[in-house]
């Protein structure tokens, strides 16, 4: 059966710079519901984001009403008679809930699904369910067991090793929740030496240390760092540069929005991201390796979680654990002295985000996907 009709629920998309694979499954023909909490707090003491219902072509957003702004996703309560009347009214062909499988709104709208005969696909990117308190793993594999889904979505392998062990006969496909804008041609701004690029929250799990370590093993060659983020580790990260005498280098910018990073792009030459795996966490995707392969920054990645397989052989991976600062730096002393390995990996990594991570590669992998296992 062909799919028309599609409802998305997931939090994800109140925000518009999200929206990138649903304005692309809408080119494709489809009219394609988001179905989005009406109000959302950032964090306990953020802003709260009031949504409106708005329709762009193919795309409808449409806001539902929860019983609490906590900005929890997991325990997001949607006001079941607005949740019923939008998939009663818009009888889609698929529902894809795109929050973890225990998660309650996830538990919603499903039950609310299967009543009314609507085929549901669930989304996870939870590669350490056996973190979770039991009840939560409990409802994790009722709902990939028992809840006769047609299919999950998991954002990496990991994930989707993990799903496979409790899901039985589910069909479970590996792919991103969301694409990146690629830009239809380059733009490099000249400069002298490396530039590199660091993006992500400033706490121990993302690695910058590791990064300021290696940079210090490379103080002969000429490069300069460029940081985007902010978090708890920043004065102690500053104060790491200051004693390797690498503050001159460094620049510090905070956090930067999406459309702020754009204009970044095109000065550097590397993206770096040295995250650690812990006992309970490991990177799950990658965005901004993605953001920057797109743009023609070479990705430079850990092994932790999803890592390797975002970069694939169209970047450099350096393994975790106690040699990671020198395989880094010689990396690093590599990749800033042989130019001409620097366009090719530049060129292998737009290909490769052009192929399986762009807005319409992500949104072509999910439509295929659903057409496999609609009935």
């Amino acid at each position: 059966m062909p799919i028309r009709r599609v409802v998305i629920l997931s939090h994800t998309y109140i925000d518009p710079d999200n929206r990138g694979k649903l304005r692309a499954l809408a080119a494709r023909g489809l009219e394609v519901t988001a179905a989005v909490p009406q109000q959302w707090r950032t964090s306990p003491m953020g802003a709260t984001w009031d949504l409106k219902w708005e329709r762009q072509g193919g795309l409808e957003i449409f806001p539902i009403p929860v019983r609490a702004v906590t900005g929890r996703p997991t325990e997001t309560h949607f006001n079941r008679r607005s949740l019923a009347s939008l998939l009663r009214d818009k009888r889609p062909d698929l529902l894809q809930v795109e929050e973890e499988p225990h998660a309650v709104p996830t538990r919603q709208a499903v039950r609310m699904a299967r009543r009314l005969g609507i085929p549901c696909v669930v989304f996870t990117w939870d590669a350490f369910p056996q973190h979770l308190p039991w009840l939560s793993r409990w409802r994790r594999g009722r709902m990939l067991r028992k809840a006769r889904l047609v299919g999950a979505v998991a954002g990496n392998e990991q994930a989707a090793n993990r799903a496979r062990e409790t899901a039985g006969e589910v069909p479970i496909e590996v792919i991103p929740q969301l694409g990146v804008q690629v830009p239809p041609s380059l733009e490099r701004e000249p400069h002298e030496g490396l530039s590199i690029g660091f993006f992500g929250r400033l706490v121990n799990a993302k690695g910058m240390d590791i990064l300021l370590e290696a940079l210090a093993r490379n103080r002969s060659n000429r490069w300069t760092l460029t940081v985007a983020g902010e978090g708890p580790d920043r004065e102690r990260l500053e104060a790491l540069a200051t004693r390797h005498r690498l503050a001159a280098r460094v620049r510090w910018l905070g956090t930067v929005l999406q459309g702020q990073r754009r204009a970044l792009w095109p000065g550097l030459d590397l993206v770096v991201q040295p995250s650690r795996t812990t006992r309970r966490w490991a990177e799950p995707f990658g965005h901004m390796l993605v953001e920057g392969m797109a743009h023609g920054a070479i990705a430079v990645a850990s092994s932790s979680g999803a890592l390797p397989e975002i970069v694939g052989d169209a970047g450099c991976v350096f393994t975790e654990g106690g040699g990671a600062v020198d395989e880094l730096a010689r990396l690093l002393d590599w990749l800033g002295t042989d130019a001409t390995e620097r366009v090719r990996l530049a060129q292998a990594g737009r290909a490769r985000v052009l192929q399986l991570f762009s807005e319409d590669a992500v949104a072509e992998r999910t439509l295929n996907f659903w057409g496999k296992v609609v009935p």
